[in-house]
């Protein structure tokens, strides 16, 4: 008689493998474990009701239906003449309007995908005029996105909080220091390539235009101040916030529309949304199952007893997450991760005495990576698609960026303060 979890695993395997969507596979693998190991089948009903029995998923739809509003409204456009107006007079000025109009963007979308969808091919036409590679604009664009998976309103840092319990308004606002740490390190990276970059003859806006754009851009800007104010406040929780900022995208795309209401691109927006939803909702139910499998074979136990036999140092141990998520976000999504993966991860964190908020974000973080690196990033081939840029052309221009992104990693899984410093001083760590 084969061992039920090795048999579950290999039936696991061989689903992905021949195409079947992931959270199909997952619930086929888990019932082959039930069967196998004399299990009752209504533990297949009961867990997969249980992963989506949380209020906090509801903030992911509305949190895309937020996002996919503002685009709707123009926001694109204002955040990239915003971001002009403030940096774009520097040499390499292109460059940083790039990665400021990403972050300005992502703090509306909670989403690296929406974010290079939205913004992606502007920037790249727009640094492509300004004497830029186009492959290297395209880098960086793609690059940049990924704050918009790390400063609030993470998408991201959600479901990682909804699945492990750990506090969400805290990871939010801890994502604030790291989202800013990248777009710093990017912008070294331009800077440095700014120097083999023909100057940029553009004139310095006036005052005068400095403030025309700053007032048209204002309505759009204070979409993250609903987000944050209303969680840091208490006035609302992370998933009423999500409603009340998507509720916000509504009233400025009926404002740019003059009033009225476009029907059919309100239901292409409200599919997209729902069809999000679903798959997040299918992904939770069919994990949840998994992990109460994981959980009956001691799963987590032995890895931590694995991990432990190297060391018990809690670097070594960031050190060897980190490292094996790096490699996890090349070759597979960032949802599957957050739902099989994170959970195991978490008690052993725990265990050694890891702040969980300081884990969580750093999670995220590595797995936000995963969405530019090859050969499965998802936010790197939507980036080729908009942009119409190659993909290896994008990939050997990539480096510098993902490097620079790694070496931020670093320095907020070994010096913790920078995550759980506004955690703290907002009560909420």
């Amino acid at each position: 008689m084969f061992d039920p979890f090795v048999v579950m695993l290999v039936a696991f395997v061989i689903l992905v493998t021949v195409g079947m969507p992931l959270s199909f596979s997952m619930v086929l693998c888990c019932i082959v474990y039930m069967v196998q190991a004399d299990q009752p089948m209504y533990l297949i009903v009961q867990q997969f009701f249980t992963g989506i029995d949380t209020f906090t998923l509801m903030a992911i739809p509305f949190f895309t239906l937020a996002g996919d509003l503002m685009v709707a409204s123009g926001t694109a456009e204002k955040m990239l003449r915003f971001a002009d107006a403030l940096v774009g007079r520097f040499r390499g000025g292109l460059g940083y309007v790039t990665i400021v109009s990403s972050m300005l963007f992502g703090g509306c979308s909670g989403s690296a995908i929406s974010e290079v969808a939205g913004l992606g091919k502007m920037q790249v036409e727009m640094m492509a005029r300004g004497g830029y590679p186009k492959p290297f604009a395209a880098a960086l664009a793609i690059s940049a996105s990924i704050k918009g998976a790390i400063i609030p309103p993470s998408i991201p840092m959600v479901l990682v909080g909804a699945v492990t319990g750990t506090s969400i308004g805290a990871m939010l606002i801890g994502g604030a220091i790291p989202g800013l740490l990248v777009a710093g390190a990017m912008a070294v990276v331009v800077f440095l390539q700014a120097r083999d970059t023909p100057a940029e003859s553009r004139k310095a806006l006036g005052r005068a235009a400095v403030f025309t754009i700053t007032i048209e851009a204002l309505p759009f800007l204070v979409m993250p101040v609903i987000i944050l104010g209303g969680i840091l406040s208490g006035i609302f929780t992370p998933t009423e916030a999500s409603a009340a900022a998507a509720g916000y995208g509504f009233v400025l795309m009926l404002w740019r529309d003059g009033g009225r209401l476009d029907w059919r691109r309100c239901g292409r927006i409200l599919m997209r949304s729902g069809t999000l939803a679903a798959a997040v909702l299918m992904l939770s139910g069919a994990s949840n199952i998994l992990s109460w499998i994981l959980a009956t074979e001691q799963v987590p136990q032995h890895l931590a007893a694995a991990l432990f036999d190297i060391s018990r140092n809690p670097y070594v141990i960031l050190l060897l997450v980190n490292l094996g998520l790096l490699v996890w976000g090349m070759f597979m999504d960032m949802l599957p991760a957050i739902f099989i993966v994170v959970p195991i991860l978490f008690p052993l964190a725990k265990e050694i005495g890891i702040d969980p908020v300081h884990f969580g974000v750093v999670v995220t973080f590595n797995l936000v990576i995963g969405l530019i690196t090859p050969p499965y990033g998802t936010a790197l081939f939507t980036g080729a698609i908009v942009t119409s840029v190659p993909l290896e052309q994008i990939i050997r221009r990539m480096w510098p960026f993902f490097l620079s992104a790694v070496i931020v990693l670093f320095i907020i899984t070994y010096v913790p303060w920078t995550v759980l410093i506004l955690p703290r001083l907002f009560g909420l760590g």
